[in-house]
């Protein structure tokens, strides 16, 4: 038995191994309290920390730095929540009221032409009623009658040299026809007298007025210096 122990040495050095403080479990040492390796109870209550610190962990709620100029920022009025849609209402509200504005300016025109056309219609109206009750004398009256034709004739005067001709109205004075005469023969119708049927015409008097009839002829003379 012993050269088999000296056979088989040990796989391991086991002087190093510190051994655990064992309870002892003889009878001789039933009253006396189990002693435990100090050590042991170090790992034991490092373990017991660590669980406790992470159970704490779990349960303790982690507080930014950043939470403090986050409460700081939310006292400051919020930012418009869209710049664009406030532009574009505003627009919309700008055309909106221009809209409105060329509208009543399409109603007031309007009735201002509705004005205009009813004042034109009473107008017109009132004309209307104005000819229906104009006297009917007025379309019975006799139209005008054309002017009456005046009546011409030839006479003739003569002088010295012979006759001369010309025609006059009826109703026309001697005095225009003796003043074509001088001027014609260019003598002043002062030194002339003009004679009818052997008697002295006078300047006022008509050919109608001497009964005169076409060709008839009135002799002239010089008078002597």
């Amino acid at each position: 038995m012993e050269d088999s122990n000296e056979e088989f040495e040990p796989l391991f050095d086991y002087s190093r191994v510190q051994p655990f403080n064992v309870v002892c479990l003889d009878d001789d040492s039933q009253d006396e309290s189990p002693v435990f390796c100090p050590k042991k109870r170090k790992l034991t209550d490092a373990k017991e920390k660590k669980k406790e610190q992470d159970v704490d962990s779990k349960d303790v709620k982690v507080i930014d730095c950043d939470d403090k100029e986050d409460d700081e920022e939310d006292w400051l009025p919020p930012p418009p929540k869209n710049v664009n849609n406030c532009s574009k209402t505003l627009e919309e509200d700008s055309t909106l009221k221009a809209l409105r504005l060329k509208r009543a300016e399409l109603a007031s025109l309007a009735q201002s032409a509705e004005e205009v056309v009813r004042a034109v219609e009473e107008s017109v109206r009132k004309d209307l009623s104005a000819s229906l009750q104009y006297s009917p004398k007025s379309d019975t009256k006799q139209p005008l009658e054309p002017p009456h034709e005046r009546e011409k004739l030839v006479i003739s005067i003569q002088d010295k040299d012979g006759t001369k001709q010309f025609r006059v109205y009826m109703d026309d004075k001697f005095e225009r026809l003796f003043k074509m005469y001088a001027d014609r023969i260019k003598l002043d119708v002062k030194n002339l007298v003009f004679c009818f049927d052997g008697d002295k015409v006078s300047p006022v008097a008509t050919p109608a007025s001497l009964g005169m009839e076409e060709n008839d002829i009135i002799e002239v003379h010089v008078k002597s210096s």
